[in-house]
């Protein structure tokens, strides 16, 4: 009997709404995103932004993680990443505000965008339409529509790239259009390399699915660069996977959670420690990863380690995204279910629709 994984037309008639196809298409994003960017007609801004904050909730949060990451040190004013309905007490009108809402329709994202408007901050819409949108329109905010119809899990480099194309527009980071466009084909390599027609025996995204499989991911990662992966994992694990996992990032992890591999004794041998690593991590946080990697596969019977790749910090970034996307793709296909749906999330989605504003839920 053919391997599942191995066999690019069993694994179509299992991902019905296609997943795959989603992910087989994230270059394309970036193309798209840079051109939405560079078209959108800008907000007007003060002669110098002071801050930005990116709002958003599950994959659309996952936008302004990858810019705090991927912009790291180099950006001279803060990046705030807010899930949350309210917006921080600092933002004011030299605040740029950014909403992303793949569907334009996350109520807290929207209950975001109310309150930056109320405080006069200006304000860039990121979504495919919803009330965002037509928000946008009533009021004159920026409104960068990006194409729909896919989860927004998968929509990763529409929204990212977008937000990074504004953000270069307004000056607030260096011109660095040569780096994007490579990245662009280098993304195209990596989607060859863990796609569905390359075989698992040289496919690492479908060996970590095969290790992941049965077992409790705990993602572990350096705090200033690749914990935005990290969690990217395991929310993709969650979602796609239908699958439990955890993610903790180092050097905190070192100060707390590490005492606690000891018990429960009988539970330690079903989780699988991952460490995701990058040549420029700190050199004190190289020595934590170390380590720890040795300490917990020692409690754990076994830990995975895996290192990013590329020319430069935004290859590896992608690298290590595209990863993680595809073996949790594979890890659905390997647990019989179906990556696209997230019904808890429907149902709970479904619970707050019954309840207004004015009548919240005792």
């Amino acid at each position: 009997m053919k391997d599942i994984l191995d066999d690019p037309v069993g694994i179509g008639q299992r991902d019905p709404q296609n997943m795959l196809h989603f992910l087989g298409g994230f270059d394309r994003q970036l193309e798209q995103a840079l051109e939405i960017g560079w078209r959108l007609q800008l907000p007007r801004v003060p002669s110098e932004i002071r801050g930005v904050v990116i709002s958003g909730l599950g994959g659309s949060a996952a936008a302004g993680d990858f810019l705090q990451a991927y912009l790291g040190q180099e950006i001279e004013i803060p990046i705030w990443v807010n899930r949350n309905y309210s917006v921080p007490g600092f933002v004011n009108r030299e605040t740029l505000s950014i909403l992303c809402s793949y569907s334009g329709n996350t109520e807290e994202t929207v209950s975001a965008l109310r309150a930056s408007h109320a405080v006069g901050a200006p304000i860039v819409c990121v979504s495919s339409g919803g009330t965002m949108g037509r928000l946008a329109l009533e009021h004159g905010h920026s409104w960068a529509q990006i194409p729909g119809g896919q989860p927004p899990r998968s929509a990763l480099g529409l929204l990212a790239f977008t937000c990074l194309a504004i953000m270069l527009r307004l000056s607030l980071i260096r011109n660095r259009d040569d780096q994007l466009r490579r990245s662009i084909e280098w993304v195209r390599q990596r989607i060859r390399v863990y796609g569905p027609e390359h075989d698992s025996s040289f496919n690492e995204a479908k060996k970590l699915a095969r290790v992941l499989k049965g077992k409790i991911p705990f993602v572990y990662a350096s705090q200033d660069r690749l914990e935005v992966v990290a969690r990217r994992w395991c929310g993709q694990i969650a979602e796609n996977g239908k699958q439990l996992s955890c993610w903790k990032a180092l050097p905190e992890m070192n100060h707390n959670e590490v005492a606690g591999w000891k018990h429960p004794d009988d539970l330690l041998g079903r989780i699988v420690p991952v460490f995701l690593r990058d040549a420029g991590d700190h050199p004190r946080t190289q020595i934590r990863l170390d380590w720890t990697r040795c300490f917990l596969s020692q409690q754990a019977g076994s830990a995975l380690e895996y290192w990013s790749e590329g020319e430069n910090w935004l290859e590896r970034l992608l690298m290590l995204i595209l990863l993680g996307d595809y073996a949790s793709v594979y890890l659905a296909l390997l647990n019989q279910e179906d990556p696209c749906p997230v019904r808890a999330i429907d149902r709970l989605k479904y619970e707050l629709r019954r309840f207004s504003e004015e009548e919240p839920p005792r």
